[in-house]
């Protein structure tokens, strides 16, 4: 009887810290969000701290210093990243777990490593982010080394296939049945059809 009581206890807790742990991490991703949207170049960061100057970022220094490691590292890939994790937050929250978690790690990286060489080949250029560009340093390095093999990456039909795979790794990364997805892309068409 004792036994059966501690187990219902653990289990109240385990349910409870990894729901409480979903939250967090919905509301850092949704932070980690607004912190990439609201990011400025001339805001502080690791590297670059001015004494005098307003920080313009939503997050504060914390929120500055954050999107310009994201944004410098894998570019604009980050906002999918800040995506992936919102959901995984949310399946701790509803489910209590997340399945085959190494599996969605794995998928994540991957969208990162094309997401950012997509981004690096197809439009690179940008007027704020002037360092590496809107693929980040990791879109930068990945396309140069493949570059040096074959310059097949930069083939139209190549970089819409590099594309696509980024789609379909970021999709795996969410955890997401197919109903569910199904569900989200249907969501701006039943907004507007409702109003």
């Amino acid at each position: 009887m004792d036994s059966q009581i501690l187990v219902k206890v653990r289990t109240f807790i385990k349910n409870r810290l990894l729901e409480l742990f979903g939250i967090l991490l919905i509301l850092a991703s949704s932070f980690i969000l607004a912190s990439i949207i609201s990011y400025s170049p001339s805001d502080p960061n690791f590297i670059f701290s001015p004494e005098s100057e307003k920080i313009e970022n939503f997050g504060g220094f914390y929120g500055s210093t954050i999107a310009d490691f994201l944004i410098q590292s894998i570019g604009l890939v980050s906002i999918l990243f800040s995506i992936t994790l919102f959901f995984w937050g949310l399946k701790l929250f509803t489910n209590g777990k997340i399945n085959n978690f190494s599996l969605r790690v794995f998928f994540s990286f991957l969208y990162i490593v094309f997401g950012s060489t997509f981004i690096n080949v197809f439009y690179n250029d940008s007027f704020w982010l002037i360092d590496n560009g809107n693929s980040g340093f990791v879109g930068l390095i990945f396309k140069e080394n493949i570059y040096r093999f074959t310059t097949l990456i930069e083939n139209d039909y190549v970089v819409i296939v590099i594309g696509l795979l980024t789609l379909t790794f970021f999709i795996y990364s969410l955890n997401l049945k197919i109903s569910q997805l199904i569900k989200i892309i249907k969501l701006p068409y039943n907004i507007v059809i409702k109003i």
